[in-house]
């Protein structure tokens, strides 16, 4: 096997790998439709005073909701969320964590691709986490300059904001 098939062989099983550690999860209208009824739920759990809108104070009581979501959700400006201005924020802040997670996975399957694809580096042993754009390594390496190969390799993927390279050398 020459050189450019073994490159070829390891980036196609690099993807295959990095594809199976990606989860996808397929959303179906009842599951739709229960999050939508979560919400009215957490509504009427957050109006205490059951006036049918939440005030700042209310809403804060939500972790997920802010000052700053809180007046973009204000669509009439009345300085309250109806059922529906809470509905609309509260899939807003889901979906940009579900985005997160995916741009996570993607980090993480390329990572792993240049990992595998190159050949000096026994990138089985190398395990890569990414959590908003702040990639981990681990694992173990054979000397100081593979530790660092592979830190450059996943330097190059595009979103990588840090790295935090706690590859061990095995002697």
């Amino acid at each position: 096997m020459n050189n450019m098939n073994v490159k070829k062989t390891t980036t196609g099983l690099a993807i295959l790998v990095a594809g199976l550690s990606f989860q996808a999860h397929a959303f179906d209208t009842e599951q739709v439709q229960n999050n939508q009824a979560s919400y009215a739920n957490q509504f009427n759990q957050l109006d205490v005073n059951s006036n049918g809108s939440l005030t700042m104070t209310e809403a804060e009581k939500d972790k997920s909701l802010n000052s700053q979501l809180f007046t973009q959700a204000d669509k009439d400006n009345d300085g309250t969320l109806d059922k529906d201005e809470y509905a609309e924020v509260k899939t807003q802040v889901g979906e940009k964590k579900v985005s997160q997670v995916v741009s996570d996975s993607v980090i993480t399957t390329k990572a792993k691709a240049k990992l595998l694809a190159e050949e000096s580096l026994k990138s089985l042993k190398i395990s890569v986490e990414t959590y908003k754009g702040e990639v981990i390594l681990s694992g173990f390496v054979v000397d100081e300059s593979m530790k660092a190969k592979a830190e450059q390799l996943v330097a190059t993927v595009e979103g990588v904001k840090s790295i935090k390279n706690g590859l061990v050398v095995k002697s």
